[in-house]
């Protein structure tokens, strides 16, 4: 069965441990910038919000790519990058409505979630369980929706807040 990726921002703690072992399994090494899920953290709420690719429905970055670097799995919904044909633009940033992709700080190559094929590393280390790998039902996906709108809405609030 396909699944879904649940990110409920209200029970994380901003703690960075997706991103960490994003890192380690991505890279091999310990560096949230190499992350696919970056947390931007208010620590006078104790607040943190996940960022990451929310294999959106209409995928921007894919459509925005002028090199066809970006691909997506129509099933899965993953987007992948291929580093051969990325030419490090970074269109692709500037179009996700989520924030979600940043350029690898050595190489510049785009870093988007892929979901680790399928079994996200992130999850099995979310201690908080902000992080959750559930079916893809009906119910699975309006909750996706619901807690991806709170986020990208405090998101705004945040960087409003910030200008």
């Amino acid at each position: 069965m396909v699944k879904v990726l649940l990110v409920d921002m209200d029970k994380c703690t901003g703690c960075k441990q997706c991103s960490l072992a994003c890192s380690l399994t991505k890279e091999d090494l310990f560096d949230p910038k190499r992350g696919r899920i970056k947390i931007l953290k208010k620590e006078d709420i104790a607040l943190g919000i996940p960022l990451l690719c929310e294999q959106c429905d209409t995928y921007p970055c894919v459509n925005a790519c002028p090199e066809g670097a970006l691909t997506r799995n129509e099933t899965t919904g993953i987007i992948t990058v291929n580093e051969e044909t990325c030419t490090e633009c970074g269109t692709c940033v500037d179009a996700c409505t989520y924030h979600a992709i940043r350029l690898h700080p050595e190489t510049g190559k785009a870093l988007i979630c892929d979901l680790c094929g399928g079994d996200p590393y992130c999850v099995q280390h979310c201690v908080p369980g902000a992080l959750e790998w559930v079916d893809r039902t009906d119910d699975a996906v309006n909750k996706k929706k619901k807690l991806r709108s709170a986020r990208m809405a405090m998101y705004r609030e945040l960087k409003k807040e910030a200008a």
